[in-house]
């Protein structure tokens, strides 16, 4: 009871994780307090174990040995005088799913260290000495990161190749909601749980706009501008212009690099799943568009007609393919002598 009573009388007076971490660090000779701040980068920079044996005059090994101990010490000392901190960190990993990856802490655990310069460091410190929680280690499935101790590592491969083996049965992004109905063995999950696993997976990722994928995939993950094309037009499922295209890379953020407008016409340009199909108007070739002038496509249109066509007709389809203006097609029609028009419409003759 009096320790709780301590633990609240000191969160009520302010004490913050950073504050506190420092506290249970005064139990610590001066090998251990140099040992602990350079392998959690008090300072910003992280150190190695030979790093900071050479500066103290001690072996690799023993290094290691100090950093143990001084774990283990101020980990008995951080359960004894903070439990109320401990309780508040552990409720912050349950309401992000149980795990956190290390390269993204949330906002609501660097409150806790109130945004110190170096918050990152001393959550993790915190992460290490708090006994309910465990790290995870970066492999070729997961990402540096820390899950709830109850969390089982087993589970989280479980439901990472589970959710691997439907994207290459399927081969189309999924958002969450729809990703838990398709797959049964995570459907009753919860939402938190399942996105988290999702964040700490190597193999998977979630777009800007919300789609999970394989991390290898353009369509969510782009990683150079021909990629952000396509993820911009694919997204947006329609044709758009080329400095749409441009505004609409730079809206997404994905990454520091500037795109210019240039850049983007000539890869749209220089790249086949991209059409011509208006004056700047680009669209996927997936989606059933084709190159050429607007003659070429009424004659493909006409020659794989098995009937004549009217011009209504002809102008519906050329438009599937191309983005021009009505009477562009219909001068098309009436000037190009390989166009007769018959009853019922036009045909293609070769002349």
């Amino acid at each position: 009871m009096e320790i709780m009573a301590e633990t609240k009388e000191n969160l009520v007076r302010g004490k913050n994780l950073v504050e506190i971490i420092n506290d249970l660090m005064l139990v610590l000779n001066e090998k251990e307090k140099r040992t602990i701040s350079g392998r959690f980068g008090f300072s910003g920079k992280r150190e190695t174990l030979s790093a900071i044996g050479r500066e103290l005059g001690l072996s690799r090994e023993r290094v290691r040995q100090i950093e143990k101990n001084a774990l283990q010490k101020i980990s008995a000392l951080l359960k004894k005088k903070y439990a109320e901190m401990i309780s508040l960190v552990e409720k912050s990993f349950q309401n992000n799913g149980g795990i956190i990856i290390d390269e993204n802490i949330p906002a609501e655990l660097l409150g806790f260290a109130k945004n110190h310069k170096f918050a990152g460091s001393y959550i993790r410190l915190f992460c290490t000495i708090d006994r309910g929680i465990e790290k995870i280690n970066e492999s070729g499935k997961l990402k540096n990161g820390w899950k709830l101790k109850e969390i089982k590592s087993e589970k989280i491969l479980s439901i990472i190749d589970k959710i691997i083996e439907y994207f290459k049965s399927e081969q189309i992004p999924q958002n969450l909601g729809g990703l838990m109905t398709e797959i049964s063995a995570i459907g009753q999950m919860d939402e938190n749980f399942v996105l988290s696993i999702v964040g700490i997976s190597n193999k998977l990722i979630t777009a800007k706009n919300q789609m999970i994928g394989l991390a290898i995939w353009p369509s969510v993950n782009p990683r150079n501008v021909r990629d952000k094309i396509y993820y911009v037009l694919k997204t947006s499922a329609q044709p758009l212009h080329f400095t749409e295209i441009t505004s609409g890379i730079a809206a997404l953020k994905f990454d520091k690099k500037r795109v210019v407008r240039a850049t983007v016409h000539n890869e749209l340009i220089a790249d086949k799943r991209f059409v011509l199909i208006g004056r700047g108007i680009y669209a996927l070739r997936e989606w059933g568009y084709s190159d050429g002038t607007v003659y070429e496509v009424i004659k493909n249109i006409l020659t794989n007609s098995k009937k004549p066509l009217s011009s209504t007709e002809i102008v519906e389809l050329v438009n599937k393919s191309r983005k021009v203006k009505r009477n562009t097609i219909v001068i098309n029609l009436q000037t190009k002598k390989e166009f007769k028009k018959v009853a019922g419409g036009y045909i293609y003759q070769k002349l």
